[in-house]
């Protein structure tokens, strides 16, 4: 045990243990990790702008491995990430700013804002995958064959027909992406998710992600690398400003990236032997899961930390809650380990397998 903050104490093999789960979640659907680790670092005891501060410097580096291993599988725009990260430094400084102006209040008013915008976001956005996933599940169902769009990740919602017809210079190309948009809107969503990390410290993957998929109409696998380089570039920015403040916890950080790192690598590279559904699952139960654990953390806080076993229970969750998308990676490995030697798979992941010839050419 070591002491984080005044009379917070944390088991260092615990966090090593979380943070190997984190990663690989992180580099399996394209996200930084944030909206697991946040909660969890809040949920373990550490005081809202440390748990920010910490997640974001653990984050960014974390980020940079998977950037590197995705842009070599070719899941990378660079011109859409570039664009997307210059919002969302905007942004960031935005949300430092108010999680700064709160941390003067001496009561637990940051914890509780961090804690509840966490959850009302990761509702949102989970109820929103579920469905789609559920949608593109009972197309495959009803016939529809596994190299379908669904399958692969192709996803055209009525919201991306909307907004790629908006006319609004400039209305460029996105030739890696195979679409064309106004980079004003690819901006404006960035600024958002912007504002979000430099306050939640997350890097805002798990917003960016569905956003790239579901408003902008990006292939899920290409989504997954543009994600995390414009998260990176928006968490080296937003780390940057919460380390000025003294938020950073930098010890913890580096005990945790050892093991987020092999995570991630392992996590990415697996997403060559699965299709755009896959991830898209593994991504909605993660999200669905990690809003149990902070939402008993903001239940206690709200009950005046009077009600002892809420505390326990949301620590208990917190932890468990990460074997559940972890759980689902690993199925879908093995599954997938099954599929390239030819083996029989059940008939529900036949769908979520990627082409052998597809996964030979990675």
């Amino acid at each position: 045990m070591v002491e984080v903050a005044t009379g917070v104490f944390a088991n260092l093999y615990l966090l090593a243990g979380l943070g190997l789960g984190v990663g690989l979640i992180a580099g399996f659907v394209g996200v930084s990790g944030g909206y697991l680790l946040t909660p969890i670092l809040i949920v373990l005891g550490f005081p809202a702008p440390i748990a920010v501060g910490t997640a974001l410097a653990l984050m960014t580096p974390n980020n940079l491995i998977a950037v590197i291993r995705h842009r070599e599988l070719g899941h990378l725009d660079l011109k859409m990430a570039l664009i997307m990260a210059a919002g969302t430094i905007g942004g960031a400084e935005i949300g430092v700013r108010l999680l700064d102006a709160l941390q003067a209040d001496k009561g637990q008013l940051a914890d509780v804002l961090v804690l509840g915008a966490l959850i009302v976001t990761l509702t949102g956005v989970g109820i929103s995958m579920i469905n789609e996933v559920r949608h593109s599940s009972a197309m495959l169902r009803d016939g529809c064959d596994s190299d379908s769009a669904a399958a692969e990740g192709e996803i055209t919602t009525s919201a991306c027909s909307f907004l790629q017809g908006l006319c609004v210079f400039p209305h460029m190309r996105f030739t890696k992406s195979k679409l064309r948009i106004s980079g004003w809107i690819v901006l404006l969503i960035g600024a958002l998710i912007g504002v979000l990390s430099g306050f939640l410290g997350v890097g805002g993957g798990f917003v960016r992600c569905p956003a790239l998929i579901y408003l902008i109409g990006q292939p899920s696998m290409m989504a997954v690398g543009t994600n995390l380089l414009g998260s990176f570039i928006g968490l080296t920015f937003s780390c940057f400003r919460h380390a000025m403040l003294g938020n950073v916890n930098l010890g913890i950080a580096l005990v945790m990236l050892l093991t987020t790192s092999v995570g991630t690598q392992i996590g990415a590279s697996g997403t060559e032997y699965v299709r755009g559904l896959a991830v898209r699952y593994v991504l909605a139960a993660s999200v669905i899961a990690a809003i149990f654990g902070p939402a008993l953390k903001l239940a206690w806080f709200l009950t005046g930390q009077e009600v002892t076993w809420l505390n326990d229970a949301a620590k208990i969750v917190t932890v468990a809650q990460i074997a559940v998308p972890v759980g689902s990676i690993i199925v879908l490995l093995v599954l997938a380990a099954r599929h390239f030697r030819g083996a029989d798979v059940p008939g529900w992941a036949r769908p979520l397998m990627a082409r052998r010839e597809h996964a030979a050419a990675g």
